[in-house]
């Protein structure tokens, strides 16, 4: 998993082509001006997921991982807590099993990290990475978010 700042994105494009492609939109884009809802960038190796809401307490959250893509997910406007757990550490019961189609796989885990992410700050989470994202920082704020979705 990676944690940074919106300003550092370009360090990480060698990481890979589709990722590259990814970071060169976020880069040309004025990413709040764009409508809510998928978009699609590059066909399936990368898209865009424009999302707002009311990040919710940890009780109506779950835990997700990916196999075929990994996600930038960046907060454009409020706070949110992340949660995350990586695949390799015990602790975490499969809740709904592997969906090819949606590429989700469900969990529960209690013992976690909560990583606060603020405006302009992103992170990579790959298929090794449970994470919990739209967890509630403080009641009532809304998250405006952008979520990309980048083929491995």
């Amino acid at each position: 998993m990676i944690v940074d700042h919106l300003k550092n994105i370009e360090i990480y494009a060698h990481l890979h082509r589709n990722m590259a492609t990814a970071i060169e939109y976020i880069k040309h884009h004025d990413l709040l001006s764009i409508p809510l809802g998928k978009h699609e960038i590059d066909g399936s190796n990368v898209y865009l997921l424009r999302d707002s809401y009311k990040p919710k307490d940890i009780e109506s959250c779950f835990f997700e991982g990916h196999q075929k893509y990994l996600d930038i997910q960046i907060v454009l406007k409020g706070v949110e807590y992340f949660g995350y757990h990586h695949l390799g550490h015990p602790g975490f019961t499969v809740t709904s099993p592997y969906h090819e189609e949606k590429d989700i796989e469900k969990y529960e885990i209690k013992d976690f990290t909560k990583i606060i992410l603020a405006e302009n700050m992103f992170v990579v989470v790959t298929p090794d990475d449970l994470h919990m994202p739209k967890l509630m920082y403080k009641p009532g704020l809304t998250v405006e978010k952008a979520v990309f979705k980048v083929k491995l």
